[in-house]
């Protein structure tokens, strides 16, 4: 079974022995793959809505991995029980928002989790502010490029976060330090979207929008000067 770059770079970060509840399965395709390369020992697969856990259950019938996948209706990580034996959480394909909601809900069962891999496909920085906030240390972060849409996955751990600069932690500590060759990309995204930003306040007609200019412009200025030395330790390699 051959998994997309984006789910292969999640499944990398789980380690051998471990029992995994992948909230928001979808189709499944990652706790059958752990389970096909005897990665994991068992998994719980979890989705909100119906059909996506239909879904699900073809994907774990055509691999005969029924067995050692226990699907469950249900939201966020109120679904999992203490029985469940769970030390990985995967939540992938989620605003950063909703998957910081599902641990605040879920926080009395995080208590036993060894790690939480987590992949946002929005406000990345939020969700990074909210872990370092709550008593979560980030580990490792890493990008995928798949289908021209560039994704950002972060693993977590419990523990204090040792980088203090809310700007670092935002744009990614583990990123910053490792300087992965598809940093840049996603500092000119970034920067992208805040010129749009920076554009729409000097169209506003209110008198209260100052502030703000001032703030996106140091903003840009910060990745500005991040992109700058990310381009040039990539020359240099």
């Amino acid at each position: 079974m051959k998994l997309t770059p984006r789910l292969q770079a999640i499944a990398e970060l789980i380690p051998q022995g471990s029992v995994v509840a992948d909230i928001g399965t979808d189709h499944a395709y990652l706790p059958v793959y752990l389970l096909l390369e005897q990665i994991i020992q068992k998994a719980v697969a979890t989705d909100i809505n119906q059909a996506p856990l239909e879904q699900a259950q073809e994907t774990i019938a055509a691999f005969n991995c029924h067995q050692r996948i226990d699907l469950r209706l249900g939201d966020g990580l109120q679904i999992l029980k203490e029985e469940d034996e769970v030390d990985t959480v995967v939540i992938a394909g989620l605003g950063g928002r909703t998957i910081a909601s599902i641990l605040t809900e879920g926080s009395a069962d995080l208590r036993t989790l060894k790690r939480i891999i987590l992949q946002p496909m929005n406000e990345t920085g939020f969700l990074r502010q909210f872990l370092a906030e709550n008593g979560f240390a980030l580990i490792h972060e890493t990008l995928v490029l798949e289908s021209k849409h560039l994704y950002e996955i972060i693993l977590a751990t419990p523990g204090q976060e040792i980088e203090r600069d809310p700007f670092r932690i935002s744009l990614g500590p583990r990123l910053l330090e490792k300087q992965p060759p598809l940093l840049p990309l996603l500092l000119k995204e970034k920067i992208r979207k805040l010129r749009i930003i920076y554009y729409n306040l000097q169209q506003a007609k209110k008198e209260d929008v100052s502030e703000m200019i001032c703030e996106v412009e140091r903003q840009l200025h910060c990745l500005q000067e991040v992109l700058a030395s990310a381009t040039q330790g990539a020359n240099a390699d």
